[in-house]
């Protein structure tokens, strides 16, 4: 039913984006709250959670109906990001984004990708930080030892990803390469989703992988998986023990991480954008917001990521590099 609204939705679009942005200004938070929010991935995963823990939240803060959570997900995202983009710009259409099709897909596909720039960007709600594992059983038992297994036999120990294009992927070719080793050290597997690049480490189909937090931590305190590292600024509240990427001399890794930001047509005026401002400050403050955040394996931004459209355009540079760097254009 939501694709359907969301495909009639599309339909409607260049007319919503002809309209004047005249009635912004008149919308309060309850009516802002009770518009849509586009999600570029499928249910049940890092965005849906992300765009669900929103929904009640905004909810709650602007004590009004929910927004109507809908799903895109043709393109890769780029279908959800047009519908955005095109659509009025009074507040009330709203795109969940994700790392995966506002900065790395237009890295990978200037052609057919929305870029962030092509939005107001309102804010960065969470991040996940990436973490690096292997079987509990295996003999590898620290990121050094996994490099240098990798190393000693090239071409012989294979990882999981949730795609070539994902950040899953991105990650550990840019350990390779942060490490001197060669694109080809490693084999990729990829398996399109974060879940099942999980499973299959857990089935012994790979040797090794960097997914997102919600997927491994789990696994890793039943004692199904050993981690190695982790892509966090700091240590993981759930894997003190663990060490990040930069106490192991791999800084730059820190990049790579899942996030999810909340971003409007571009020209919202400026009332539209403040009172979602007022919206999200609350956001912020609810403590089940924040719990739904940690649950997910990520992290909240929007207090302290107070320039949004900096972060994003940190990030979009950053994926160009690395998508340049490691010739990963189709």
């Amino acid at each position: 039913m939501l694709l359907v609204l969301a495909a009639a939705w599309l339909a409607g679009g260049a007319a919503r984006a002809a309209r004047v942005a005249g009635d912004a200004p008149h919308a309060g938070p309850h009516e802002l709250a009770s518009g849509r929010l586009y999600v570029p991935f499928g249910a049940g995963g890092e965005a849906d959670g992300s765009a669900r823990n929103l929904q009640r939240s905004a909810a709650r803060a602007a004590q009004g109906p929910a927004l109507d959570v809908l799903y895109l997900t043709a393109e890769s995202g780029a279908a959800a990001s047009r519908a955005v983009k095109d659509a009025a710009p009074d507040g009330r259409t709203l795109l969940l984004a994700r790392v995966g099709n506002v900065a790395i897909m237009p890295a990978l596909s200037p052609r057919t990708a929305v870029p962030f720039s092509d939005f107001t960007v309102l804010a960065v709600l969470d991040q996940a930080p990436l973490v690096c594992a292997v079987r509990s059983g295996s003999s590898i038992g620290s990121m050094r030892e996994l490099l240098a297994a990798i190393a000693a036999a090239p071409g012989r120990l294979r990882y999981s990803t949730a795609g070539p294009g994902t950040l899953q992927s991105l990650a550990v070719r840019y350990l390779l390469a942060l490490s001197g080793l060669p694109d080809t050290a490693a084999r990729p597997v990829h398996l399109g989703q974060g879940t099942l690049a999980s499973q299959a480490l857990l089935d012994g189909e790979v040797d090794f992988s960097c997914n997102n937090a919600r997927s491994v931590i789990p696994l890793v305190q039943t004692g199904a998986l050993r981690a190695l590292m982790t892509t966090a600024q700091g240590r993981l509240k759930a894997l003190p023990q663990l060490q990040n990427a930069a106490e192991l001399g791999l800084r730059d890794m820190q990049q790579l991480q899942g996030w999810s930001a909340l971003l409007g047509p571009a020209g919202m005026p400026p009332e539209a954008v403040a009172r979602w401002r007022v919206i999200l400050a609350q956001v912020a403050a609810d403590p089940q917001w924040q719990a739904g955040t940690e649950a997910l394996g990520a992290l909240p931004r929007i207090r302290e990521i107070q320039d949004p459209a900096l972060y994003l355009r940190q990030q979009a540079g950053f994926y160009q590099r690395l998508v340049t760097m490691l010739g990963a254009k189709p």
